[in-house]
């Protein structure tokens, strides 16, 4: 027997950043990396958005690439002391990881690190909030996966979390989140995304499922990652490359991955 796990809802295309207006409930934190959100607009209309729908929102900033413990464990207490319904995490693979960790220790403020490193080994979250992801790159697919990667720069220890738990209950894929990437970052990142449909489609534990998500993403990338290179105006181009690395994503969050990762 083997399991196929999504969020519960994923919209995509551009425009999707709009699906914020559906959510419920009273309060939203939305947490993201450096100003590139906010520079390009992306943040303040998705704050409005979560106004128009009724929330109270309060930004957690400046979460640093390879998140850190002391980030995560700094955002759980703003959540405690906000006491947010939804937690909203934006950017690339970064802010979305770092979000999903603080998740658990908002939940949970008794639990370490140490409680949770052991494969699906997490409590039951939704206790006090659900989780929206909506990613900047085509790349990471943490948006649609059930791990998190933090840590710890006193021990040197990265700390690799895993559990369906973690699993967004919403996904936002909007390329207009996108158009901005450089050349250096979208090819990076798309290679990010074929090396994921890769291994996810010589995974010991994939099926016609996996497959399926796997082949099509890899389809995409050779499509469509030049034209995304050459012109990072091309919306279809864009938009293609959104959709490649979240079905990639898809497909190694159920098949898992192999050896290139664990390197």
């Amino acid at each position: 027997m083997q399991r196929f796990t999504l969020p519960r809802d994923l919209y995509h295309g551009k425009g999707a950043l709009e699906a914020l207006k559906t959510l419920e409930g009273k309060k939203a934190i939305v947490c993201v990396g450096g100003g590139s959100m906010k520079r390009n607009g992306f943040l303040d209309r998705a704050v409005s958005y979560l106004q128009e729908a009724g929330m109270e929102v309060k930004l957690f900033e400046g979460i640093e690439p390879d998140p850190s413990v002391e980030t995560v464990m700094k955002g759980a207490a703003v959540m405690e002391e906000f006491n947010p319904d939804w937690i909203v995490a934006m950017g690339g693979g970064s802010p979305i990881d770092a979000a999903k960790a603080m998740w658990a220790f908002y939940e949970y403020p008794e639990i370490t690190f140490e409680d949770l490193i052991t494969p699906f080994s997490f409590p039951e979250l939704r206790q006090k909030a659900r989780f929206a992801a909506i990613p900047s790159t085509s790349g990471t697919a943490t948006e649609v996966t059930a791990f998190s990667v933090i840590t710890n720069y006193q021990t040197g220890v990265k700390y690799p979390l895993a559990d369906y738990e973690l699993m967004p209950d919403m996904s936002i894929v909007d390329a207009d989140n996108m158009m901005s990437q450089p050349k250096g970052l979208t090819s990076a990142s798309g290679v990010d995304v074929l090396t994921h449909a890769l291994e996810a489609y010589a995974s010991v534990m994939a099926t016609d499922y996996t497959d399926g998500l796997a082949l099509k993403a890899m389809k995409n990338v050779f499509e469509y990652l030049p034209r995304a290179y050459e012109n990072g105006n091309d919306v279809e181009a864009r938009c293609k490359m959104a959709d490649a690395s979240c079905m990639a994503g898809m497909a190694f969050n159920n098949a898992f991955l192999g050896v290139c990762h664990s390197m």
